[in-house]
């Protein structure tokens, strides 16, 4: 864990669940795990309304290649996509887009700021900043998620950066037992980073990491998504890299007897 003590960080980090709760910025608003849909169950819905997506668009340059990735039940157990405010999140942590300075800005950055608290303000300004692609973490105060993880996304849509920004703040959950985790769009909006790009950006490189045997060190990936359009794209995407275990084709039927011969 960081190793920052100041301004009531380590307070906020032990109070008992039910108690900090009555200090949320979002009041009762909060959303927990259990009522983000797993991918499995969003999928299902989208199958049954007509919307899974079949043909899936050309992949990015330098991303996903033609990979065809295999079928994992479990892995798309462990993603959810959902639309609203990332600040209503009890998870074990949100991400922050952030801005270089970590002080705070626009867009998630700003509603982050907000929600957590003056006192972020203060972890932020110890930390020194944040290069494109890096990652740092900060308790998350008066947020329901238990730490902010900020990470700055690339300005100039070089997408090696972008996937340093997802692989770091794994690497940060995965080192201090941060088992639920929610991702907003990095590096979209003002950074100028094209939204289905930016997307693909993200799964592939959750795929990958589920790919090198990490599965079982979170319980939930949350794709959090703010806007219609952002959903849709998630929708669209998603089946591409989490494909379903197609079903077992009908067994054969049993051979017909030959006539028997006329005596």
């Amino acid at each position: 864990m960081a190793c920052y003590k100041g301004n009531n960080r380590e307070k906020y980090l032990q109070m008992p669940i039910e108690e900090k709760r009555h200090l949320y910025a979002c009041g009762g608003k909060f959303i927990l795990v259990k009522d983000v849909s797993p991918w499995t169950v969003y999928y299902e819905r989208l199958k049954a309304n007509g919307k899974v997506e079949t043909n899936f668009p050309p992949p990015v340059k330098d991303c996903c290649a033609t990979i065809k990735w295999v079928a994992r039940e479990k892995y798309r157990s462990k993603i959810s996509l959902w639309r609203g405010d990332i600040t209503y999140l009890e998870v074990d942590a949100v991400v922050n887009a952030a801005n270089t300075s970590l002080m705070g800005g626009g867009g998630v950055d700003g509603a982050i700021h907000a929600g957590a608290g003056a006192e972020l303000q203060a972890e932020c300004a110890s930390l020194n900043g944040c290069e494109p692609g890096d990652a740092k973490m900060t308790g998350g105060y008066k947020l329901p998620a238990r730490y902010i993880i900020h990470t700055v996304g690339p300005t100039n849509r070089k997408p090696e950066l972008l996937h340093a920004c997802y692989e770091n703040c794994l690497r940060i959950a995965k080192a201090n037992g941060l088992r639920t985790i929610a991702f907003p769009c990095i590096a979209t909006g003002v950074y100028g980073y094209p939204n289905e790009e930016a997307c693909k950006i993200a799964l592939e490189t959750v795929r990958k990491w589920f790919d090198r045997g990490f599965t079982d060190y979170v319980d939930r990936i949350i794709f959090c998504v703010f806007l219609e359009t952002d959903m849709k794209i998630y929708e669209k995407n998603i089946p591409f890299f989490f494909p379903k275990i197609p079903p077992s084709p009908p067994p054969s039927p049993p051979p017909t007897a030959a006539p028997a011969e006329a005596t």
